[in-house]
């Protein structure tokens, strides 16, 4: 759409013709023996000066459109006589009534018909109408006429407008008057303006604006040099803000024009302003809703321009016309992905598929399941993911998707399930067998867990890898103690530590097996030291106590002392401040036993 607009910048949209319009066409062209010198010749001219000559260019003027047939026909009588009366037949050369009379009764119109554009250009090209005057009339109060007018001239196949200011006059021969002034105002822009289209085709750029700046010079109100402009400016690579302001003031008088708005568009892309493109792309649509080519080219503009909830009320619109059409469905689903309508989305996908089971792809089960999470729907995560792991069986992503989902929401058993599927499809898959030893740790099965990961390395899984994946799981376990200092956390903490660190041992799991340990065995020493000082009845059974903490102290610490200097290259800081606290406390540690435990 763009690249045609933008080469044929001076040409304008003809608007085709209905079945009707087409029979009167053929009407019209049916008189082509009837040309306009002929009628000019067999009656006297209206005009003064004589017969119009070889090069006089010939204005048509018809009924104006109006609800009040009376009225278009009168404030077309009143604008013909005011041209008759202001321009000499050798300068500009109003047809005459009896002759477009004659050739709408010969294609079977009333003479009094009020045609539409494409109609009027027909009936122009039988009467050697260079001019077109398509008006519309409106009764005001009392005899007051409101007058709204364009002119349309042909250009090869196309049909130009230049819009002209409304009128409003005392009555029909008043805003005859004010119409014919508009006129023979815009028709002084016409020569610079055919002078810059044929600059414009003969590549000469700098001449083209030139022309078309003498164009605005005689008529500020000109459309069609400002069009002319337009191209010139866009050759020239004129800046964007030059391009917007003769485009706004494109559509300040015609704000039908597209050509203006796709420039618009274009310009303020260049500028990188999305939200003034996306507004200039909308208006676009708004001028034509049905036109599918160009709704389908402003949807994708939309889309890549980061404002896909416009293009999807565009979308919507086009599937009135077509609600089963897969690949309208198709970029409906995407767009509502990319917007965040997830929920839409998934049912949208859901009806595509129905439509078109070559949809079903991979990709889809995949953005299927990632508008579920998006959702934060567990229920739609399981479903879709299930779905494509029943698709696509020998896909690891999806029994690994299914295993996080369950373990979301304390499914452990069927998350084991569907890990260790994961495994058994990709068997180097890490990822996979992480699952399968956290959870495994989740139920309490530590001898599993060690086992899935022995199975992993021997399966051919990346070794550093894993530990480093499985690090993830202890570094939570070490953070939520550290956060609450309770003894019970760095207990799990150290339960985590020891099974990763038995499945794949490395310096980060060395260090915090030594860091739970120490944690562990502080909170025992000083434990043990709060029970030791109990007195009275229940100073025996404290004592007793007393000496088991001591023991746990004892043997966390000496844990730490062979994990720690392991781990020192993970956190050299964290261990040297660990078994420095060691070395100050552990001499106490047998003086307790000997308190607590009498020996």
């Amino acid at each position: 759409m763009r690249r045609v607009l933008l080469i044929n910048v001076w040409e304008v949209k003809t608007v085709k013709a209905t079945q009707r319009h087409a029979a009167a066409a053929v009407g019209f062209l049916g008189l082509s023996l009837m040309g306009a010198p002929a009628f000019a010749q067999q009656q006297q001219p209206a005009q003064r000066g004589g017969p119009p000559g070889p090069e006089t260019p010939y204005i048509l003027v018809t009924t104006c459109q109006s609800a009040d047939r009376k009225l278009g026909v009168e404030a077309a009588d009143e604008l013909r006589r005011r041209i008759q009366s202001e321009h000499s037949a050798k300068e500009l050369y109003a047809v005459p009534k009896a002759g477009i009379n004659g050739t709408l009764e010969a294609s079977g119109y009333r003479p009094d018909s009020a045609l539409n554009a494409s109609d009027l250009m027909e009936l122009s090209k039988q009467l050697h109408g260079e001019y077109v005057i398509d008006c519309k009339a409106t009764k005001g109060s009392g005899n007051a006429v409101k007058m709204d007018s364009r002119i349309l001239l042909r250009t090869g196949q196309s049909t130009l407008a230049q819009p002209l200011p409304a009128v409003d006059g005392r009555d029909a021969g008043d805003a005859a008057k004010l119409t014919e002034k508009a006129i023979t105002d815009a028709l002084k822009s016409i020569k610079p303006y055919k002078d810059c289209i044929a600059s414009l085709r003969a590549n000469k750029f700098d001449e083209a604006e030139k022309n078309a700046r003498l164009g605005l010079a005689a008529y500020s109100n000109s459309s069609l040099s400002r069009i002319c402009l337009l191209q010139a400016q866009t050759s020239l690579k004129a800046s964007p803000d030059s391009i917007i302001g003769n485009a706004n003031a494109i559509l300040a008088i015609d704000p039908t024009s597209q050509l203006a708005l796709v420039n618009i568009v274009d310009a303020y892309k260049a500028k990188g302003d999305k939200d003034k493109a996306t507004e200039a792309n909308l208006r676009i649509w708004r001028l034509d809703p049905t036109n599918q080519s160009i709704a389908q080219s402003i949807v994708a503009d939309l889309a890549n321009s980061g404002a896909p909830d416009k293009a999807l009320q565009i979308l919507d619109t086009l599937l009135k016309e077509n609600p089963q059409d897969p690949p309208m469905i198709r970029q409906k689903w995407l767009l509502q992905l990319r917007a965040g309508q997830y929920k839409n989305a998934m049912s949208t996908g859901e009806e595509l598929i129905k439509l078109d089971t070559s949809a079903a792809n991979l990709d889809f089960y995949n953005r299927q399941v990632a508008a579920a999470q998006s959702d934060s729907n567990t229920a739609k995560i399981q479903e879709w993911s299930a779905k494509g792991a029943a698709k696509f069986p020998t896909d690891a992503s999806f029994p690994l998707l299914l295993a996080q989902s369950y373990r979301k929401t304390g499914q452990l058993q069927q998350a084991l399930v569907a890990a260790r599927r994961a495994t058994q499809i990709e068997p180097k898959n890490g990822t996979a067998w992480l699952f399968a030893v956290v959870t495994a740790n989740d139920l309490n099965m530590p001898d599993s867990a060690v086992a899935f990961a022995q199975q992993a390395i021997a399966a051919g899984a990346d070794k550093n890898a894993l530990g480093q994946a499985l690090l993830a799981v202890v570094g939570p376990a070490v953070k939520k103690a550290t956060d609450s200092k309770d003894r019970g956390d760095w207990e799990a903490a150290l339960k985590v530590a020891n099974t990763v660190d038995a499945a794949v041992p490395t310096e980060a799991t060395k260090f915090y097996v030594g860091l739970a340990s120490f944690q562990v065995g502080l909170d025992a020493l000083q434990n043990a030291q709060k029970l030791g000082e109990v007195k009275g009845k229940d100073a025996k059974e404290s004592k007793v106590k007393a000496c088991a903490e001591t023991k746990v102290s004892e043997d966390s610490w000496a844990n730490a002392q062979i994990a720690i200097p392991r781990g020192a290259a993970f956190n050299k800081e964290g261990a040297g401040q660990i078994m420095g606290v060691i070395q100050q406390y552990s001499e106490y540690i047998p003086k307790m036993k000997t308190a607590y435990c009498g020996k």
